[in-house]
């Protein structure tokens, strides 16, 4: 009877003792595979792209040609003094986007206005000059953006490029 009660302790510790040890086995795996799981997301990262922000799309500026001053249409400007005009042919916009387009047609009395603005406050010689060509185009292009709106980070979206040609600095009597 003595062996009896031996042998159920014996059979008692050591059914208990794998019940415990098969739990500790299934908690060290839990443990090893949460904490593999978090350095793997850690390391790899997320599958989004690190420039781009949650639920928006990228929009790339496009480029459209908006004719504002049609080939061999010979627009005047007065330049400073009063005595000189610079004879416009032809002046046209790159726009980055559709909007801005819409937003110069809307606006064309309001810039052509901005345009004489600039003109009278150049001389012949700043206009005959690489240098004053070149300042010339980014004063019109800035002026354009300023006037539809497009300036700070939406100056990707408005006008880009400016095209003009000068047909003749003269003088008048």
């Amino acid at each position: 009877m003595a062996d009896e009660n031996v042998n159920e302790a014996q059979e008692k510790k050591s059914g208990g003792f794998n019940i415990m040890g098969l739990l500790i086995s299934v908690i060290i795996a839990a443990v090893v595979a949460g904490g593999v799981s978090f350095l793997l997301i850690n390391v790899l990262g997320t599958n989004n792209p690190p420039d781009s922000g949650q639920g928006t799309t990228p929009f790339n500026p496009v480029e459209i040609r908006v004719r504002f001053i049609v080939e061999g249409s010979n627009k005047a400007f007065m330049l400073k003094g009063g005595s000189d005009v610079v004879i416009l042919d032809m002046l046209s916009f790159t726009a980055g986007s559709d909007s801005c387009r819409e937003e110069i047609a809307n606006r064309k009395d309001q810039i052509t206005s901005a345009l004489q603005d600039l003109f009278i406050q150049k001389e012949p010689p700043e206009l005959s000059t690489p240098a004053g060509l070149e300042l010339l185009n980014r004063q019109m292009r800035d002026m354009v953006n300023r006037i539809t709106g497009y300036v700070g980070d939406k100056a990707k979206f408005g006008v880009i490029e400016v095209y003009y040609h000068i047909t003749a600095i003269t003088s008048v009597q």
